[in-house]
């Protein structure tokens, strides 16, 4: 088998001097997605208990929030699929 697990399967990806994985994000793009994921999640709860409360203002302005965390990931996620040429 190979190192991917499937039989003619590799991981694309770079190496280090040590031959170890390296990833293409930086520290900042993997805080703003993780935070981010848990952002969402706690904004799905409350938007949940604001619908069952019935308070349509707050359900309003937590779902512009959750666009906006969404926004934010989304991003992250394609800086770090596409890093810019470093000078």
């Amino acid at each position: 088998m190979s190192p991917g697990g499937r039989a003619g399967h590799r991981w694309p990806g770079r190496r280090s001097r040590t031959q170890a994985p390296t990833a293409s994000e930086t520290p900042a793009e993997a805080v703003h997605i993780m935070l981010g994921s848990i952002a969402l999640i706690i904004s799905a709860g409350l938007v949940v208990l604001s619908v069952s409360a019935g308070i349509p203002l707050l359900t309003a302005v937590i779902g512009v929030v959750i666009a906006l965390i969404m926004t934010d990931i989304m991003r992250a996620h394609r800086r770090a699929r596409h890093p810019r040429e470093r000078l």
